[in-house]
């Protein structure tokens, strides 16, 4: 039992993580700026917005970047939706003494034509910066002038929703008839689809799940379950509906392993996860299997079937990588809430039913994705990594229509934002596969930039098929990803 101390030392390690995350987690871009005495020197130091509650709480905590090279001051994470900003003070600091600072404000909602407007350190005028806004400096002894643009950013909507364009909704491959089953993995940077449908047998490769399929029919030796297709790094898997588990480079042609299971948990590494019978008794089982390898009794209460895909995730609390799944039915019939975690040795159960708000569930699908937090004061986003758990079926057989959320490896789930949920127009499904795709954005860049970023990486999450209500599988292939991921890095 000494095994087990690794998995459940990480789940007090989490725990306490958990606890200590409330506090505040400062991330914020670094401020360019150079200072000097010279009077010919003309640069602006510090730039913050002034504290008005009826704008904004913490207005005056909001942070300014500064860059000198570009001359550009600006706020990377932007106001929220909404914010007036057509009428705030500033305050502002310099390297040394000057001889005036001047906003040039025009085409903003309150000043529209041209504006100069004199900045002392007592100044009670404000800026319209719904506009174009220019801040000039002069030295102190008036022969040098610095020139800024201002910009107060402002989000044209929720950063943080989890969207899924109905634009961007794609039929699975080989959707031309009736498809009975599918299965999708993703292996050496390509997706392959096995799709049995009343036409026949298809194998199907893309470089995405929503992009252009090719599909060519196969005749297989056996009959295969197309749910239990799976990749690890150095083969696909699949069972036959005997229980043989089947290895393949290319989804085409396959390979008897010599192994029998009742089904397939998931890829760790180069091996493959499953559940087999040894005299009766239901082991945990592993394919290759190691030298000292056994199948080990499964735990009290482990899923035999409904369990989430599994997934694997590298964090700094942990020797090896640990994957988990969640939910499930046990050998016993018992629907749980549980999430199950494996530390490249052993299974164990990762959270217990106290501040535990996901439900009992079956046909759940988890992804590894990321979230943001913000902080109210700075206006600061941070990015964090998170779990997300959506769709399935609940005890009483209803939909599950909630996404839950989990910092710390499904030890805790929490019901998501109203931001993460998923759209009333996508329609209730149960055992839908989850991926998360990085693919490269680009924009035209703004002129008046130079050396923009105009291509940035934007991780894709796509829902594919599942169970509608008469379990049938649905023609679907969703790609979404939030909303704050899409916008053009600043610098």
């Amino acid at each position: 039992m000494k095994k087990k101390h690794l998995l459940y030392s990480l789940f007090a390690a989490l725990l306490s993580l958990s606890i200590a995350s409330c506090k505040d987690s400062k991330n914020e871009p670094s401020q360019t700026t150079i200072y000097s005495t010279s009077p010919t020197s003309a640069q602006l130091t510090h730039f913050a917005l002034k504290a008005n509650v009826k704008v904004l709480a913490n207005l005056d905590s909001v942070h300014f970047v500064i860059d000198q090279e570009k001359g550009l001051v600006y706020n990377v994470d932007s106001l929220p939706k909404g914010t007036n900003v057509t009428k705030l003070l500033v305050s502002m600091q310099f390297g040394t003494s000057v001889n005036k600072a001047q906003f040039v404000v025009s085409d903003g909602e309150v000043i529209k034509e041209e504006k100069t407007i004199d900045y002392s350190d007592t100044s009670t005028d404000s800026i319209d910066f719904s506009g174009k806004v220019v801040l000039k400096v002069t030295s102190a002894n008036g022969q040098n002038i610095v020139t800024y643009d201002v910009n107060v950013n402002v989000h044209n909507e929720n950063p943080d929703t989890l969207l899924f364009p109905m634009t961007e909704r794609r039929d699975l491959p080989a959707a031309g008839d009736s498809n009975y089953a599918l299965g999708m993995v993703q292996f050496n940077d390509q997706f392959y689809s096995l799709v049995n449908n009343s036409n026949g047998r298809y194998v199907c490769t893309a470089p995405t799940p929503a992009g252009k399929w090719s599909t060519e029919k196969v005749e297989l030796p056996f009959v295969p379950v197309e749910g239990s297709l799976t990749a690890t790094t150095d083969a696909m898997y699949v069972l036959d509906e005997n229980g043989n588990l089947y290895a393949s480079q290319d989804a085409k042609t396959w390979t008897s392993t010599g192994a029998v299971w009742t089904s397939v948990l998931g890829a760790y590494g180069d091996r493959l996860l499953g559940l087999t019978r040894a005299s009766g008794t239901l082991c945990t089982d592993e394919y290759p299997r190691r030298a000292d390898f056994t199948p080990a009794k499964a735990p009290e209460g482990f899923p035999v079937e409904g369990y989430s895909q599994m997934m694997v995730v590298s964090n700094d609390w942990a020797v090896n990588p640990v994957a988990i799944m969640v939910g499930g039915t046990d050998e016993h019939g018992k629907l749980s809430n549980a999430t199950w975690g494996y530390d490249g040795s052993i299974w164990a159960k990762m959270n217990s039913n106290v501040n535990n708000s996901m439900p009992a569930i079956t046909g759940a699908t988890l992804v590894s994705y990321c979230t943001y937090e913000l902080n109210n004061v700075t206006q600061v986003a941070t990015k964090k990594n998170s779990w997300l758990v959506m769709g399935g079926r609940l005890a009483d057989g209803s939909f599950n229509r909630k996404t839950y959320t989990s910092r710390n490896l499904g030890i805790t789930w929490t019901t998501a934002a109203t931001s993460l949920q998923l759209p009333d127009y996508m329609p209730a499904f149960s055992g839908a596969l989850g991926f998360v795709c990085t693919e490269t954005m680009s924009l035209k860049a703004p002129s008046r930039i130079a050396k923009p970023i105009t291509e940035w990486e934007v991780p894709y999450l796509y829902i594919v098929g599942g169970s509608d209500a008469h379990g049938m599988l649905l023609n679907n292939v969703w790609k979404g990803t939030i909303t704050r991921l899409t916008y053009r890095p600043l610098y």
